[in-house]
């Protein structure tokens, strides 16, 4: 690992990124302030994190910190997409990435140990424990006795892979036709505008990551219309087993851009109030994903987004 990905936290780089969508989303022109109050307010964390993001984007010619005054925006919103690269990956998630990448492939285990995790990778217990412990929190690991952990069944089971489509053909078009699903105006305009964004060139040129959590956040945010506790969770957990696959993907760009042409007639059916509609989009959404499956080989792409 070089030695800034090192010195970088993965809180702070997260945090980075999350200004610039934010910088993204506000369309913020060039010379606009970004108050450190308001930021904390949207990312939801202290004033003290949040200038150290604001640092790093320093550091990246990305905005100016000015003593006494504050920091200020240099780069127009339109270019923010391509600046995100430019956030150094932090040494615990290049080694989350180099994990996830050698458990698809079938090169470590279902059954990990945390000694054998810091030969293999030449890390620290405390470095290999951070990546154990974020595994956990998306549902990916579970903790067995000693220091053994182990993988959840994930969608890189064929078997697995279709009994989760099945579930989500199940709850997410049901989710749309029950009777407290409320659409939220807002969260649908910003549903629209990813899209609409994407859909311009963003696609194309976005990292992948990006893409798999565009995707994702608009099926969590529709399940959230649903005020229904328990579907929320049950799209969560879906969300959560799909990120696995989520340094695998790649090279379905045009399979990303037809998906976001489904988002946007699902999201036009929404406004129009039209449920049964967006539900009957939603079904085939979820079919034509499920119907383009991945190879099972071990070394395949992932999941087309869905």
């Amino acid at each position: 690992m070089d030695a800034e990905s090192a010195r970088i936290s993965r809180f702070h780089a997260d945090l980075a990124r999350g200004i610039l969508e934010l910088i993204r989303e506000n369309g913020f022109s060039v010379g606009s302030q970004l108050k450190e109050q308001w930021l904390s307010a949207e990312l939801g964390v202290s004033r003290s994190p949040v200038r150290a993001a604001l640092r790093l984007l320093a550091s990246r010619g990305i905005v100016k910190s000015i003593p006494n005054q504050g920091s200020f925006l240099l780069v127009p919103a339109e270019t923010i997409e391509e600046r995100v690269t430019e956030i150094p990956q932090t040494e615990e998630e290049k080694l989350y990435q180099t994990i996830t990448r050698d458990r698809f492939a079938q090169r470590i285990d279902l059954r990990i140990n945390v000694t054998e995790l810091v030969r293999r990778y030449g890390t620290t217990r405390s470095m290999i424990g951070r990546v154990l412990g974020r595994l956990a929190d998306e549902g990916l690991v579970e903790r067995e006795s000693g220091r053994r952990w182990s993988f959840v069944p994930s969608l890189d089971d064929p078997g697995i892979y279709d009994d989760s489509y099945r579930y989500r053909l199940l709850i997410e078009p049901a989710a749309i036709l029950g009777p407290g699903f409320r659409p939220d105006p807002a969260q649908i305009a910003r549903l629209r505008r990813v899209q609409e964004d994407l859909l311009a060139g963003a696609i194309y040129t976005a990292p992948s990551r990006r893409l798999v959590e565009s995707d994702a956040d608009f099926h969590q945010t529709i399940s959230t219309f649903s005020g229904n506790r328990f579907i929320m969770q049950a799209v969560q957990q879906q969300t959560q087993l799909r990120r696995f696959m989520e340094y695998q993907f790649g090279g379905e760009r045009e399979r990303m851009a037809q998906s976001c042409r489904e988002h946007m007639a699902i999201i036009h059916a929404l406004e129009a109030g039209d449920h049964q509609t967006a539900a009957d989009l939603m079904r085939v959404h979820i079919t034509v994903s499920r119907d383009l499956r991945p190879p099972f080989s071990g070394a395949g792409t992932a999941p087309r987004p869905s």
